[in-house]
């Protein structure tokens, strides 16, 4: 960056990072308001004189992900500055895919002739993962990014039990998903998108260890998302 553009009151690179950051904060803001009207219609379909539970549990699953879409679109909106970041085309699909993959699924449709306990424990993991999502969200605050950066090293409450709880927690809830609409696709899907997610660990992971000198006592201690196990 040379020095007119550095003393100018917005260099080029600042306004097209305002401009993705408020481009990924509506859109964000427009998929939970989207999830926010899907649970209202889940919710206004259900037979309460026979207790439908698992129409019940798909519009709460549905709700808590609109929930936890709004976090982001707030959260995204006042974060922090990066320190550093991994640049590169492959970091970048890895984020973008281990993060948005699960997106295909509107492609397909979800099993009705699912028995109810599945559709119940479909249900129960979207909501345990989204809940466990939203809660870890808020401990991380505004250091969440999507693409590989580094900008505030969080150690503390669910980050001192894994380096990567966040991730544990959404692929609870794609687990989910992926139930909800059982086939070989959406196992194909499932798994495609957590193999991304583990190579967005490993970008992470490495731009972590570049800008915190206390990130590798921290490795040493921590699992990176299964506690004693991985």
């Amino acid at each position: 960056m040379s020095s007119a553009e550095s003393n100018s009151p917005l260099s080029r690179r600042q306004l097209f990072e305002l401009f993705v950051r408020v481009a990924l904060g509506l859109f964000f803001a427009f998929a939970a308001g989207t999830y926010f009207r899907s649970s209202y219609v889940e919710l206004s379909k259900v037979d309460f004189t026979h207790f439908g539970t698992h129409q019940i549990g798909r519009a709460l699953s549905i709700f808590v992900i609109g929930l936890y879409t709004a976090l982001i679109a707030s959260v995204y909106a006042v974060r922090l500055r990066p320190v550093n970041r991994f640049a590169g085309v492959f970091p970048t699909l890895a984020a973008l895919l281990g993060g948005f993959l699960m997106a295909a699924f509107l492609f397909l449709d979800p099993r009705e002739d699912l028995p109810v306990w599945t559709q119940l424990l479909s249900c129960a993991l979207v909501i345990l993962g989204n809940g466990f999502a939203f809660v870890i969200l808020t401990q991380l605050g505004r250091s969440f990014s999507i693409l590989p950066e580094s900008r505030r090293l969080v150690t503390t409450g669910a980050y001192s039990v894994v380096r990567h709880p966040l991730y544990l927690a959404e692929a609870v809830a794609s687990l989910g998903i992926a139930i909800l609409f059982l086939s070989p696709w959406a196992i194909t899907i499932f798994i495609t998108q957590l193999a991304w997610q583990l190579a967005r660990i490993h970008y992470e992971e490495k731009v972590l260890r570049e800008n915190f000198p206390e990130y590798e006592a921290y490795a040493k201690r921590t699992k990176r998302l299964i506690p004693r196990v991985y």
